[in-house]
């Protein structure tokens, strides 16, 4: 008798998820919607990332608008919050808008090589996790690299932060 406790015990366990690497448990990780906003596929997979940056330097030489570069991916969560925050945030969107031409870089699948020599030509980046934004300079150079983890406020980025951040960098000051 003994054995069948055990024994539905540990189907109970497995059946509720709570054994870590099952498949339930992976099943519940994949399916689960995020409860965080999120725009759905902000970065262009075939788009030529350095062809768009460079019209964005041109525009701006134009206009007197900075260029960002948010490098980041589909697959990337926190990459899908930052672009819902920078879309849908009063504060943020209007930041940008006044200030800022922003361009999505794809670094493709994990591990893959999309746009590696993009990120290399613009302080790879890569290296502080995704997303990552890069300010450029007037000529296209590289003026400063930001992570975004200090952007963040839990499960979110802050909109306050973002802004500050913007803001900061608009006028070159950082």
């Amino acid at each position: 008798m003994r054995g069948l406790w055990i024994l539905a015990l540990a189907i109970g366990l497995a059946a509720c998820g709570t054994v870590e690497g099952d498949p339930v448990s992976v099943a519940k990780e994949t399916a689960a919607p995020s409860a965080v906003p999120e725009t759905a596929r902000p970065y262009d997979e075939s788009a030529d990332a350095q062809a768009q940056i460079d019209a964005a330097v041109a525009a701006s030489a134009a206009d007197g608008k900075r260029v960002l570069l948010m490098f980041g991916a589909n697959w990337c969560p926190w990459c899908r919050r930052l672009d819902w925050v920078f879309q849908n945030q009063p504060d943020v969107s209007r930041e940008l808008a006044a200030g800022w031409r922003l361009v999505h870089v794809d670094v493709g699948p994990r591990g893959s090589s999309t746009n590696r020599a993009v990120a290399l030509r613009y302080g790879d980046p890569l290296g502080n996790g995704l997303p990552c934004l890069v300010v450029l300079d007037d000529e296209g150079g590289v003026a400063h690299v930001q992570e975004t983890g200090s952007l963040e406020d839990g499960d979110h980025h802050d909109p306050a932060r973002v802004t500050a951040f913007l803001a900061a960098w608009r006028d070159g000051q950082g």
